[in-house]
């Protein structure tokens, strides 16, 4: 082998070795994101509030990155294209996260980690309703079983648990479900437009519409607390919008260029474990057996469905 074939190697792998970092080190900053904001709400802070700096903070971030990657990216989209963008982006950085932000202040970020991580199963329904795509058996026992471990991931029959936990559980499953309602229908979108785009017009409108919405609800008498928080508060705000949303994305998109998205799905999967190990390290958070039993079934079934997908991937 000549010494250009192997510096040609070496450079081969060093880039695949800085990959997996940066995939490693991006779904470790996304997997922290419950448990900032679980802080942040500890010294007082509202969703509403987390979710108003988050965009406010990560909106001009993200048009760094649009200025920094504009000679990469696709030929820019039509008009009708980036208003098809920022509507879509409505679902998955305004109505889902508003939701989620909502529904953790009443469920541990465990809980609400596994059932964001329900998604798969809403556009596996959007699909079939909206594409008439097929439904196979194995995607109905996927239903069943992943069903069956949200309820017991919830309390289960222990009453006093499902109570506590119900609302939370309602509003994040209903933010999942927005999330894949976002997915099913921004599919050839984020293709033509590009992930970057698709960020950047989403968040911008979203942190728009955001500020509309304090202001009628403040209009209205349901006065949203932004500005009068202690410094520590305004702190967390920017780590969840810098660390655990900006970071994330920056670093995961660098990765997958070094090794490629299938190996980079396969290491995002590692997600919920981290944010598992976080909410017992950081937070003492501590659920029954019978909880802990409905999350692994959840993280199980979603993890072998989406390593099947992977593999499949890997294939062809």
């Amino acid at each position: 082998m000549s010494n250009i074939e192997v510096n040609y190697q070496l450079k081969q792998n060093n880039q695949f070795f800085i990959g997996m970092l940066f995939m490693i080190f991006g779904t470790v900053c996304f997997a922290s994101k419950s448990i900032f904001i679980k802080w942040a709400y500890s010294y007082g802070a509202t969703p509403e509030a987390t979710l108003f700096f988050r965009q406010i903070i990560a909106t001009p971030l993200f048009c760094i990155i649009l200025f920094s990657y504009r000679s990469r990216l696709p030929e820019k989209p039509t008009k009708k294209g980036v208003i098809k963008a920022g509507i879509a982006g409505l679902l998955v950085f305004l109505i889902s996260p508003l939701l989620d932000f909502i529904g953790l202040h009443y469920v541990s970020a465990i809980v609400e980690r596994m059932l964001v991580m329900s998604y798969p199963i809403f556009v596996l329904i959007f699909s079939f309703f909206s594409k008439k795509e097929k439904v196979t058996i194995q995607d109905v026992i996927t239903i069943i079983v992943v069903s069956i471990g949200i309820f017991l991931s919830i309390g289960g029959w222990n009453l006093h648990a499902l109570n506590a936990n119900f609302f939370g559980a309602f509003l994040i499953l209903l933010s999942s479900a927005v999330y894949g309602l976002y997915l099913v229908l921004s599919g050839q979108l984020v293709h033509k437009i590009g992930n970057i785009r698709m960020n950047v017009y989403g968040m911008s409108l979203a942190s728009m519409v955001m500020v509309l919405f304090l202001f009628i609800r403040n209009g209205l008498g349901y006065q949203t607390k932004l500005f009068s928080f202690q410094p520590s508060v305004y702190v967390l705000f920017s780590i969840i919008a810098v660390l655990t949303t900006v970071v994330p994305f920056l670093f995961m998109l660098e990765g997958i260029k070094r090794i490629g998205a299938v190996r980079g799905s396969l290491i995002s999967m590692m997600g919920p474990i981290i944010t598992i190990i976080f909410g017992a390290l950081f937070l003492g958070e501590r659920l029954t057996i019978i909880q802990w039993i409905g999350c692994f079934i959840v993280l199980g079934m979603l993890t072998f469905v989406e390593a099947k997908k992977i593999r499949l991937k890997m294939k062809s």
